[in-house]
């Protein structure tokens, strides 16, 4: 936790969209800029992060957002800002690029109803994923990245999206997946939150349907690879209660706009974050360039995944010479399994990487609402509680 590459920070609840599985209530409204200063500096000095996350609620709404991005950008940050993007106009967007920000990452996904595309699946999304990311590729000097909620209905889309990051890898430098969690409404579990009984339907990410919240990294990665059976696993975390869950599962792809070469190996990210870590001082989040060129090909000396895309490499160049001169980009594809209740226990991802800071104390900031709204992290007990039940997590 001391260590880590991420921080995260809020800066408002307002929102001009609903999404499902949305852990955040409308209670506070935009704060202060000094409260939101005063947090960022306290997480960096907690985690020594490498970026920032921007959140809300929807940061754009937030009237002092520029100086929130140059405030982290001064602070040797990279700033990035979590949006679904319906307030991105050119104006604003050059204002926070010359404030300093490092990447947007879009939420789009099916089920949020978003004015002028309601009804529309996955697949039809892409093409306003495509004028996101066509937006930010000429803008310059800005990295775009994608997160999308999976459900039951939109699991079978999920190699849609997929294919279609890896076709824009120059455009698009990260794609999150995040399986829709919350907290399951059933008889045999009771919430406790500062040793009280509450009710958790007061937490907007509370569910009847537990089938609907069950979907797991493993479930879309075995998904995923009917497509692209080529694809591995580099990275990962834990689960806390669950060790053997893949909470935040990573591969990256290696390729061109024209053709995949596959991903790289453990290796070559254990090597990334340990030279990172001993120039920089700290792990890194993500790169600031997502051109890697043909220089990742030497690491086929210690990465046997990295000596497969160099082999996909060199097959396409003896078909295509050209091919040599094309420019080879990194794409990191994460799938993620947040909180979920298991045999009355939390299950929270082991090292989370947004963290952020609640009056003046580092918590997950998937749990703020707890917080917010009962005064302390919420805890599951098996049946109804009585004074012999341990109220420790």
């Amino acid at each position: 936790m001391p260590d880590n590459p991420g921080g995260w920070v809020e800066v408002t609840d307002h929102c001009n969209l609903h999404c499902p599985g949305c852990y955040r209530t409308r209670t506070e409204g935009h704060r202060s800029l000094e409260e939101v200063k005063g947090d960022i500096e306290i997480c960096k000095k907690a985690t020594n992060c490498d970026s920032m996350a921007i959140s809300g609620g929807e940061p754009l709404l937030y009237p002092h957002i520029v100086e929130v991005v140059e405030f982290i950008a001064r602070n040797k940050m990279k700033p990035l800002l979590l949006t679904n993007g319906i307030e991105l106009e050119g104006h604003l967007a050059l204002e926070l690029k010359r404030a300093g920000l490092a990447k947007f990452n879009f939420h789009v996904d099916s089920a949020q109803n978003r004015p002028g595309w309601e009804g529309k699946n996955e697949a039809d999304l892409n093409e306003l994923r495509q004028a996101y990311a066509n937006f930010v590729w000429d803008l310059r000097g800005v990295q775009s990245g994608f997160n999308a909620t999976i459900s039951r209905l939109n699991l079978p889309y999920l190699p849609e999206i997929v294919a279609w990051a890896r076709q824009n890898i120059h455009k698009v430098q990260h794609l999150s997946l995040i399986a829709l969690r919350g907290l399951p409404i059933v008889d045999d579990i009771t919430y406790l939150a500062n040793s009280k009984i509450i009710d958790p339907r007061a937490l907007p990410n509370s569910f009847t349907d537990v089938e609907e919240i069950n979907i797991s990294s493993d479930e879309m990665l075995g998904l995923l690879r009917n497509r692209f059976p080529e694809i591995r696993p580099c990275a990962y975390l834990n689960g806390t209660t669950a060790v053997e869950t893949n909470k935040y599962l990573v591969f990256v792809n290696i390729g061109t706009p024209k053709a995949n070469y596959g991903t790289v190996g453990s290796k070559t990210i254990e090597l990334v974050q340990v030279f990172h870590h001993l120039f920089k001082g700290r792990y890194q989040a993500f790169p600031k360039k997502a051109k890697v060129g043909r220089k990742i090909f030497w690491l086929f000396l210690v990465d046997p995944e990295i000596k497969r895309c160099f082999v996909n490499f060199s097959k396409g160049v003896l078909k295509n010479p050209l091919r040599f001169f094309d420019a080879i980009y990194s794409q990191p594809v994460v799938f993620e399994q947040p909180l979920e209740i298991m045999d009355g226990f939390k299950n929270l991802c082991d090292g989370c990487i947004n963290m952020m800071i609640y009056r003046g104390k580092l918590i997950q900031s998937c749990r703020l609402d707890e917080y917010r709204l009962f005064g302390g992290s919420v805890i599951p007990v098996k049946g109804r509680p009585t004074e012999s039940t341990s109220l420790s997590e």
